[in-house]
């Protein structure tokens, strides 16, 4: 049965407000003063291995120039490796270091600590059928914009 009207506005309200309290919640202390987007960068490496910035800057919605600065600055930090790609040698490879890996899980360590302290009335079974339904959508949406 298809989903009704209501409930898409409702859902669209939802997602949006929801947006917004992650941006508010995002605002956290920079580590060694990289921002969001490196850490964002940074994660976005992690999960997909090594791939060409072009690749990355396809998936994350931005321009190769933009992307460009943020990767020379993680490079200079150390938390990223940046090398030619053997197959083609105009393109770069790019991959988490050991470094970034490391800075990755002190985000990530810290994050949760946020969120469990935020649903600190929340049961186990809550936070996983969350989980579940905002895979769900997440993954539907991610298919409806690649075709």
């Amino acid at each position: 049965m298809a989903v009704e009207d209501q409930t898409l506005v409702e859902l669209v309200s939802e997602v949006f407000r929801l947006f917004r309290a992650l941006k508010s919640a995002s605002h956290e202390p920079s580590i060694d003063g990289l921002g969001i987007a490196h850490i964002g960068i940074i994660g976005l490496l992690s999960q997909s291995g090594e791939c060409r910035a072009t690749g990355l800057a396809e998936v994350m919605g931005i321009g190769p120039s933009a992307l460009s600065r943020q990767l020379a600055e993680l490079d200079e930090r150390g938390y990223v490796i940046r090398r030619p790609d053997p197959e083609d040698g105009r393109a770069t490879l790019i991959e988490v270091s050991e470094k970034g890996t490391e800075l990755l899980g002190k985000v990530m360590a810290r994050r949760s600590e946020r969120l469990r302290a935020q649903l600190s009335d929340w049961e186990e079974a809550d936070a996983r059928e969350a989980l579940i339904a905002v895979s769900r959508l997440t993954d539907a949406l991610h298919a409806s914009s690649k075709g």
